[in-house]
C-alpha cells in the first residue's frame, strides 16, 4: 500500500453545486429515508419520479465519470494490494466506510449511508481485497485457509465514537457538529486509508519471498492498525505473496545490474573521457530502470520502495 493523492471531485458528486449535483440529491434522499426509524434496518430505496420509493438503491457513485477518475487516480491498481486490475476485471468502486451495514456495529444497519456518494469515501479496489473470499495463506510453515476481505468491515479501537444514523442526518444541516464527530471517529480508525495516511508505507516491510510484515519501531496502536489492515484486506493471501515475490526477483536482478554498472564506471575513472562517459551512461540508465519500480503507477510500488531502500539507502550513487 502506498499513499495516493486524491484527484478533484467529479462534478456529479459535488456538494453545494449550482445546480444541485445528482450525488448531493441522492445523499439528501438517503438521509430523508433514514430519518424514519422504521427504515433503519432496511435497504435504502430511492425516491422515484412520482414521489414513491422505488426498488432502486444507490447508483450515482457507479457513474462512468467516477469510475474513470478512480482508475486514473490509482493507475488501474487496487488501492490496497496494488495489483493491476483492469486487464482482467473492471474493478470495484469501494466504500471505505461501508454504506449498507457495518459488521462491527450493533445494530449493524444502516451503514454510513450519507457517504455513499461522498468522493472522499470512494476508492478503487480488486474483489479479493474488497469482497470476502476463502484465501490460502501461510501460518508459519503451514498453508491454511480462512475467509478474508473487507466487505462491510470498519473496525475501530473502541465503539465510543462510532458514527451512526443520527450523525448522518446532520451531514448537511450541522457541518461543524458533524466534523467534530467525524474527527473523533477518525482518531480511532484501525484500517489504513491510502488517501488519508500520508506515511502509510512506514507500517509495512516485506521479506524476500514477498510476504508482507508489520514493520519495526511502531507503537502498539500502529502495530494494531498494520495487522488489522493486513487481515482485513487479505494482503497476506498466497497468490498475492507469490506475485510480490516475482517482483522482488525482478528488483534484485536490476539491483545487481546497477552494482555491476557502478563497478564498471568506478574501474574506468582513469581511462579516456569517451570510455568514462560510456560507462557513466550505462550506470545512469540502469539506475533509472531501478528507480522506475518505485513509481506510483508501478505494480507493488510499496514493496519496491522498501526493497530498494533496504539495499541502497546509504549508497552514495542513489
Amino acid at each position: 500500500m502506498i499513499n495516493v493523492k486524491r484527484l478533484r471531485c467529479p462534478d456529479i458528486l459535488k456538494t453545494n453545486a449550482n445546480p444541485e449535483s445528482k450525488g448531493e440529491w441522492e445523499t439528501k434522499d438517503a438521509i430523508e429515508y433514514y430519518r424514519d426509524a422504521g427504515n433503519l434496518q432496511k435497504k435504502y430505496k430511492k425516491t422515484g419520479k412520482k414521489g414513491d420509493r422505488t426498488k432502486q438503491s444507490y447508483s450515482i457513485y457507479t457513474h462512468k465519470t467516477v469510475r474513470n477518475k478512480l482508475k486514473k487516480m490509482f493507475h488501474d491498481k487496487c488501492a490496497y494490494c496494488e495489483s493491476k486490475i483492469t486487464a482482467i476485471y473492471n474493478g470495484d468502486i469501494e466504500h471505505f466506510r461501508p454504506k449498507g451495514k457495518i459488521q462491527e456495529a450493533s445494530p449493524s444497519k444502516p451503514g454510513y449511508f450519507w457517504l455513499a456518494s461522498e468522493w472522499e469515501n470512494l476508492l478503487f479496489a480488486c474483489p479479493f481485497c474488497n469482497q470476502t473470499n476463502t484465501h490460502e495463506f501461510k501460518n508459519g510453515e503451514k498453508v491454511e485457509e480462512a475467509v478474508f476481505g473487507k466487505l462491510d468491515q470498519f473496525p475501530l479501537l473502541s465503539e465510543n465514537h462510532r458514527l451512526n444514523h443520527t450523525h448522518g442526518t446532520t451531514y448537511f444541516s450541522n457541518k461543524e457538529l458533524y466534523s467534530q464527530s467525524f474527527d473523533q471517529e477518525e482518531s480511532e480508525r484501525l484500517l489504513l486509508n491510502p488517501c488519508k495516511d500520508e506515511n502509510i508505507e512506514k507500517y509495512f516491510k516485506y521479506d524476500d519471498h514477498g510476504a508482507i510484515i508489520i514493520n519495526d519501531n511502531l507503537n502498539p496502536t500502529e502495530e494494531k492498525r498494520a495487522q488489522t489492515s493486513i487481515f482485513t484486506y487479505a494482503l497476506h493471501r498466497l497468490p498475492l505473496t507469490f506475485a510480490r515475490e516475482e517482483k522482488v526477483i525482478e528488483i534484485k536482478a536490476q539491483i545487481r545490474r546497477v552494482e555491476i554498472a557502478v563497478k564498471n564506471y568506478s574501474d574506468n575513472l582513469d581511462t579516456t573521457d569517451e570510455k568514462k562517459v560510456w560507462f557513466e551512461g550505462i550506470m545512469r540508465e540502469e539506475m533509472k530502470i531501478l528507480k522506475k519500480f518505485k513509481d506510483i503507477n508501478q505494480e507493488y510500488a510499496g514493496l519496491a520502495r522498501h526493497i530498494i531502500s533496504k539495499y541502497f539507502d546509504e549508497a552514495k550513487f542513489l
